[in-house]
Order: structure tokens, then sequence, then C-alpha cells
């Protein structure tokens, strides 16, 4: 019998085979198995970033069924059918050829008789002239980009995800939604995935979309849905966690199920849970150990960089900064004071300007805390040095709404480093 390892049930980059939560009240899967049954819409699903939407894809579609490209690899309207013939194999140019040849021979035969009557001997000779041609014929056939992909995807079980629309440029956005339709009017199913508050670029870039497309919208996940991954992937280990120590990991994953696969992982290395327990074992975890796997998980998260950018801010002479003191006896700049506040409890992914304000009056309490001026003009600087990070294929980690006065944190990742790396804590001051 296989053994079942702990790292193939909590998978945080790959499909969650043990432990996929079926959120049957929001209807998504129902929408998308009607949507691949019949329809000849565009599917658009919207949801945060790490919120599963490439999951919930795949549970429909069928993982060997599914052709992703990412929108940030497409600079040009063919380039998009490029990259899908990239995904099927198809060479970028076929060379067949074709050999005629013709042959022609002569062969003679000669004999003579000697000897005296009665006896005798023969003897022969011969020979043989050949000659011949060959015609050799070649052509060379190149890829035919959208018709061809219609060709070999259309009225198939395979289904093209383009992952963030909003990164083609835009000056091509609606040269490829035209073809998008034109493609899946003839039969390819398409899906497009974005966040949420870029669902509608599709349509934007062509409004005779509209009518065409079928929106479905995830959000984050609430922490019922959450605990369904430990609950379930403990239950094939044959393991039990006390349920308080599971309600606050699903906290901390701020709505994330791929931050709680990977809050799980680290859970059964720290308890030296390898494989199926046998018999089975239960564990009740202290505060220590808690903190213990949360620091273990952030040792997967690589943002290093940004948050020392972010805390530094832009370039200053000594002394140049005011600092503040914080509650626990550290001190920083308004940059650093600032991210102690965002990374305080309960956790977050937005922060009005309100609560922002009320969090670091918090923060600094028994001491003066920023300004409501100087607040915004730091938030306005730690998005543009976000943006300076963001990866091409995705938006950035921190951003500031300068119209709704709002930070928000798209990617929870972020969030998390920020609790529970020490990052924070080492940039700190020692303000006794």
């Amino acid at each position: 019998m296989t053994r079942l390892l702990a790292h193939d049930v909590f998978n945080p980059t790959g499909y969650p085979t043990y432990t996929y939560v079926t959120r049957d009240q929001l209807h998504h899967e129902r929408l998308l198995r009607q949507w691949v049954q019949s329809s000849t819409q565009i599917a658009s699903v919207s949801g945060p970033s790490k919120a599963g939407k490439t999951v919930l894809v795949q549970r429909v579609v069928g993982a060997g069924n599914l052709v992703t490209v990412s929108g940030a690899s497409v600079r040009a309207p063919d380039q998009l059918w490029e990259r899908v013939l990239d995904w099927w194999g198809e060479p970028h140019a076929l060379t067949a050829s074709h050999v005629d040849t013709t042959g022609e021979g002569k062969s003679t035969d000669r004999g003579i008789s000697v000897g005296l009557s009665g006896t005798g001997g023969t003897h022969r000779t011969g020979s043989t002239a050949t000659s011949g041609a060959s015609d050799t014929t070649q052509a060379t056939v190149n890829r035919r980009g959208l018709p061809q992909v219609v060709q070999e995807l259309a009225d198939s079980a395979y289904t093209l995800l383009l992952d963030d629309f909003h990164y083609i440029p835009a000056a091509i956005q609606s040269d490829v939604a035209q073809q998008l339709k034109d493609a899946a009017s003839r039969g390819v199913r398409i899906c497009v995935a974005s966040v949420p508050h870029r669902a509608d670029n599709v349509v934007r870039a062509l409004p005779e979309l509209r009518g065409r497309v079928l929106a479905i919208d995830l959000d984050y996940w609430n922490r019922h849905d959450l605990l369904e991954i430990p609950r379930l992937g403990f239950k094939h280990l044959g393991v039990t966690i006390d349920e308080a120590s599971l309600a606050a990991f699903a906290i901390e994953a701020a709505g994330s199920p791929q931050l709680m696969q990977s809050i799980c992982r680290w859970m059964c290395e720290h308890l030296g849970v390898r494989e199926r327990a046998d018999p089975a074992r239960s564990f009740t975890l202290e505060a220590a150990d808690r903190k213990e796997i949360l620091f273990l998980t952030t040792c997967t998260v690589e943002f290093r960089s940004l948050v020392h950018a972010l805390v530094q801010g832009p370039r200053a002479r000594p002394g140049e900064r005011k600092k503040y003191q914080h509650r626990d006896g550290k001190k920083g700049d308004v940059y650093l004071t600032i991210m102690r506040a965002i990374a305080a409890d309960p956790p977050r992914l937005s922060f009005e300007y309100a609560e922002l304000t009320r969090r670091l009056e918090e923060l600094c309490r028994g001491s003066d805390a920023p300004d409501g001026a100087s607040v915004v003009r730091t938030c306005v600087t730690l998005g543009q040095i976000a943006s300076g990070f963001a990866p091409a294929s995705g938006p950035p980690s921190l951003e500031w709404d300068e119209q709704d006065q709002i930070l928000v944190l798209p990617d929870p990742y972020l969030l998390f480093y920020l609790r529970w790396s020490n990052a924070l804590d080492r940039e700190a001051e020692d303000g006794t």
C-alpha cells in the first residue's frame, strides 16, 4: 500500500487532491459546470490573489485540460495564440520532404562452346550498366495562430485560461478581446481570471462582449471554509489538532487557502508528522508552538527586500525624520511606525484612513502619533515603493487608493510576513 505523505496532503503550490473544499453555498462550481457543457460565452473568474481561482477552474475542467497563459506574456495580439501553441508543443515551422527517384539498367550475356566432339566446355561473360536520377521537393508550413488553435482546441475538452488580462498592454487589449470573442464563437472554451477591481477589463476593451461573458466572483475565504482544509487533511493523516489552534491559524491565513495549506504543512513539520499516523495521534499546541509554526511558514515567503525598502522609505539625512515612541518600548520614524500599525492585531488586508490613524494612536499610546498629513504623504510613498517591486505578472503587494483614502494589501502573504517574520522588530530601535 502506498504511503500517504504529509507534503502530498497539504500542497500549497499544486492542486489540493486531499484538501479540496467545495464552497457549495457560493454556486461557483455549478455555474462553471453549466458553462463547460453548453456555453460559447467567455467565463470571467475574478477574486483576490491566492483565493483559489485557478484551482476552481482546474476542479471543473480537469488539471490536464487547462491551457494557462499569463496576460503579462502577451505583447502583441497574435502572441496569445503563440503561447497556446507553445503549450500544445506545436513546432514553429514544419518542413516536409518528398523524394522521387528514377533508374534505368542494361545487361548483356555472351557464351561460347569449345572442345572435341563428345566433349567440351562453356565460357560465359556478362556486363550491366545503370543510370538514375532523383528529385527532392520540400515544403515548410508555419504556425497559423488563431486558425490553428481553433483547429486543435475547438469543441474539445481543453479550456484556455487567460490570467491577468489587464497586464496586456492597453493599446492591444481591444484587438485581443476581439480575437477571444472570435475563438469562443468558433468553439474554443475560454476563461479569463483577474483580480476584483480589474474584472470588467475584457468587456471594457470590447463593449460588444456584454452579454457574452459569464461573471463568477470569488472573495477571500471565510474562517469556516479555511478550517475545512486542516480538518480534511489531518483526517487523511490520522492526526487531530486542537480546535483553538486551528481557529488561530485560520485567522492568520487572512482569507487565503494557499496560505492555510502552507501553515498546515509547517505544522506537520514542527510536530514530526511525515506520513499517515498509525495509530492515530492527537496534539494540543501551546502558544510557543503556534508562534514557531507561523515563523517557520514565513521562511517560504520572500519579502525581505520589499519590507526593508518600505521601512526605510526614501533616502534621508540622519536625524531628518522624527522618531515616534511605541508602546512596547521600541521607536521608529513614520515609515516604520505605519508598517508596525499595519502588522498589529487583528490582521486586516485593507485600512481606511480612520482605521489606520486609530491604530497609530494605539501603537504610540502615551506619546505623539504621526499627524494626518504625514500619514497620507507616507502612504502615497509606500504605494510607489511597492509598485517598484511589483512582478510583471501581478499587482503590487501594497497599494494606496488616493481617491478613497484606503491602504490595501492585495497579497495576504505580505501581511503574514509583516506579522510573523520578526522583520519589523529587527528594524525598530530600542527606545529605552
